[in-house]
């Protein structure tokens, strides 16, 4: 409690203090401004505007007061200055149950020492900012400020058993150290754009686990599951998930077939002519790219470099043909019929490059396919993860992963009205 004595106080004269402060339950009656440090402090001396409270253990009304002891509490500035509130916390004895009780109040919680208004303020700072900035915005140690974030977010944090189902489960992964293979393992729900768990491995036992601890209802309404080309995601879901159909994200296919187009450039440029050399430096993202996305000027020198460079040219347009069929094809009949000509003609190259991804191809054949069902992508666990990873880069990395799973769900956790 803030050591202030009442002959410090004004009285106040009209309600002014009161509508400020916004607290159904609460009467201004006095107020103090004092200098502390460099900053005004208001002091704000309450009154419960009720004398009466309702016993927690049979619900009675109360009118006998047992006891009362001073309280204070910090709550949201008024005037722009860092208020506290002085109040009694009151004990009441209960006529029905014979026993004592302490009040129950709405705008704070037991031992507390910040209203929940003002917790509320400093959950959302930390979201959008990092703990030890907050804590120095509002006057707080940072213990107090990473207490009352933690906090909150337990309770941002839904059970498994909630209720919430998902359709369509999207898991990815995200480097929490580079350059040391640490992963944690992200599950969204990709209809409803938020996150549903995070785990800290990406191996299958970790993933297992998590599914097995789902209720009956909501592992039946998981109908399509969307991932890499990591085995141990197939290997689980099947597992544990026998009735939903594994869908491979489209663009780490691409994303795949991209790489073995860039290596086969970069065997060509170690071993070319001066003059393809030049021609070829700096071209990768112009082989990568989408071709009706390049510029007239890009689209002169991709001409160029096929000319050059036959072998590129045949791999390119292979490349080409194979986004074709993601992005023309709407039914999985059809679309199957034109990957295995794919493969047929990627064989006949011979390109040892292409030999890898045509065996990536045939491994995962069923699930790439699964995609022409409902054309479900990745696209939003990918950005995501570019959001956690810029909450990673803010706070310099975690090295507790529970504080990065209650940072993560703070932000990303089920929306209150999903779509």
């Amino acid at each position: 409690m803030k050591r202030i004595c009442k002959e410090e106080f004004i009285e106040v004269q009209d309600g002014t203090l009161t509508k400020l402060l916004g607290i159904a339950t609460l009467l201004v009656t006095m107020y103090a401004m004092r200098k502390e440090g460099d900053q005004e402090v208001l002091h704000l001396w309450c009154k419960h505007k009720a004398d009466v409270a309702i016993c927690p253990r049979c619900g009675a009304i109360s009118e006998t007061i047992h006891d009362e002891e001073p309280r204070c509490v910090r709550h949201l500035d008024v005037w722009g200055k860092r208020t506290f509130l002085h109040f009694f916390s009151r004990r009441f004895d209960c006529e029905q149950c014979s026993r004592s009780f302490t009040e129950e109040l709405a705008f704070v919680d037991a031992k507390r020492r910040q209203t929940r208004a003002f917790e509320q303020e400093v959950y959302k700072a930390c979201i959008g900012s990092n703990k030890k900035k907050v804590a120095k915005d509002k006057d707080l140690s940072q213990s107090s400020v990473r207490d009352i974030f933690n906090r909150l977010a337990r309770q941002q944090q839904r059970p498994l058993g909630s209720g919430e189902l998902t359709r369509v489960l999207g898991i990815d992964e995200i480097s929490l150290k580079k350059r040391h293979q640490q992963f944690a393992l992200v599950a969204s729900d990709i209809e409803r754009r938020c996150l549903v768990a995070v785990l800290p491995s990406r191996d299958k036992e970790s993933l297992e686990h998590w599914l097995d601890s789902l209720s009956d209802s909501q592992r039946k309404a998981i109908r399509f599951v969307s991932i890499d080309m990591w085995a141990p995601y197939r290997l689980a879901v099947s597992n544990k998930l026998a009735h939903a159909t594994v869908v491979v994200d489209r663009f780490h296919v691409m994303k795949q077939l991209n790489t073995r187009l860039t290596q086969l450039r970069s065997n060509i440029q170690r071993n070319a002519t001066p003059e393809v050399r030049s021609t070829l430096k700096g071209s990768r993202w112009i082989l990568v790219r989408n071709r009706c996305d390049l510029k007239e000027e890009e689209q002169t020198q991709l001409n160029k470099i096929l000319d050059l460079c036959p072998q590129l040219r045949t791999l390119y347009l292979l490349k080409e043909e194979f986004r074709a069929i993601f992005e023309r094809i709407h039914c999985r009949d059809k679309a199957r019929k034109f990957l295995a000509a794919w493969v047929l003609k990627a064989q006949y190259t011979g390109n040892k490059f292409l030999q890898k991804f045509v065996t990536t191809v045939n491994n995962w054949r069923e699930q790439i396919l699964n995609y022409f069902i409902e054309r479900i992508t990745n696209g939003f666990v990918e950005g995501l993860n570019g959001s956690l990873r810029n909450i990673i880069r803010a706070a310099f990395g975690y090295r507790n992963f529970v504080n990065f799973k209650l940072r993560l769900f703070a932000q990303y956790s089920f929306p209150t009205n999903p779509r």
